[in-house]
């Protein structure tokens, strides 16, 4: 009777995680399509010193309400580094919002565990399963045919998330190895400091440095400092930015809360929703659909990735519960396993 009760306690708690990983996704990609739809609107440095003014206090009072303790960084160097990674990475997603389709930038986005495969094989004394270079290889067959080189398909704007994902991946190593032990809600912080931080950097340049007319017109999301809101509702506008706010907190909850209750193989698995709900949020934001090749590009991408990322056996090892806190591949046993566990964490630090 007891073996059964533990039992399903325990699907109750890989459905709840579940669930929380999919709300995750939800939010997370209607938060990148407002980013786009702001992109016409403003410049992506006010984006990120406009939602950071919301998102610090607001992360700081989800902080001191729900994890009163060990709010203190443990390796802040390691913490820094990690956040400025982060949001070096979410000014290219943004900036390659601006012109392409959003489930295109998703897509090329989450070739992070496949990135994250081959920096483990760098490791002395690492080697790659079969199963993984299948992976890699299926993972690169899904980038060619979602950029086509060579044909009007091609953007050379795809290579900004592919870059990316190259910043994730190092980002989730440092993660893995050197913030092990950090609570998420204060690497999640890291982040919005760091791009509060990096925004008015970026604005203090634009005041004192004029860029040329036509660097303006060709990228407005980019070479603007502080541009007049002359195209939007003022409201309109703030309610937009405090949205966006929120979705980092709300995302930063439930990622962190999934990967309490179930294994991580399966959070990660669900992770993956991200491509659907970005396709549904594009569509109706904006009307686009991935043509058929695609959809081929993302499905072999998701394929390749969710190998990449499944971890060994069902356990709950994945997630301390008496700390809250999630310690990315700390329950492998061996070199070859550790790589799967080191899954795209979009976790409560990535929302940014």
């Amino acid at each position: 009777m007891q073996q059964v009760l533990m039992r399903s306690t325990l699907q109750n708690q890989s459905f709840g995680g579940l669930a929380y990983i999919v709300l995750a996704a939800v939010v997370l990609a209607l938060g990148d399509g407002l980013v786009k739809l702001l992109s016409e609107q403003i410049s992506v440095w006010q984006l990120v010193v406009l939602r950071g003014l919301v998102a610090v206090p607001l992360l700081g009072v989800f902080m001191w309400r729900f994890a009163r303790h060990g709010l203190r960084a443990t390796h802040r160097f390691w913490v820094g580094v990690r956040s400025l990674l982060l949001v070096a990475m979410w000014i290219l997603v943004y900036l390659a919002l601006a012109g392409l389709a959003l489930p295109t930038v998703s897509a090329a986005l989450y070739t992070a565990p496949l990135i994250i495969t081959l920096l483990c094989a760098l490791e002395p004394g690492r080697r790659l399963a079969l199963g993984e270079i299948g992976a890699v290889i299926l993972g690169f067959i899904g980038v060619l045919v979602l950029l086509r080189p060579g044909t009007s398909a091609f953007s050379p704007m795809l290579w900004l998330p592919l870059a990316g994902a190259v910043l994730y991946a190092l980002a989730a190593l440092i993660t893995a190895t050197k913030c092990r032990d950090e609570s998420p809600l204060v690497m999640s912080m890291g982040v919005q400091i760091a791009f509060l931080g990096v925004g008015l950097i970026a604005l203090g340049v634009f005041a004192v440095v004029d860029m040329p007319t036509s660097w303006q017109q060709a990228a407005p999301f980019v070479a603007r400092g502080w541009p007049a809101f002359a195209g939007m509702d003022l409201s309109v506008l703030a309610g937009l930015i405090v949205a966006l706010a929120v979705i980092a907190v709300l995302a930063s909850a439930a990622m962190g809360r999934a990967y309490q209750m179930a294994p991580a193989p399966l959070v990660a698995a669900g992770d993956y929703s991200y491509l659907v709900f970005s396709t549904l949020w594009g569509f109706l934001l904006f009307g686009h659909l991935p043509d058929q090749w695609g959809v081929v590009g993302m499905a072999l991408i998701a394929m390749a990735g969710l190998y990449a990322t499944r971890g060994g056996g069902n356990d709950h090892g994945n997630g301390d519960r008496a700390s809250g806190r999630h310690r990315l591949g700390q329950d492998s046993r061996s070199r070859r396993a550790r790589p799967r566990l080191l899954r795209r964490e979009r976790l409560p630090n990535a929302p940014a």
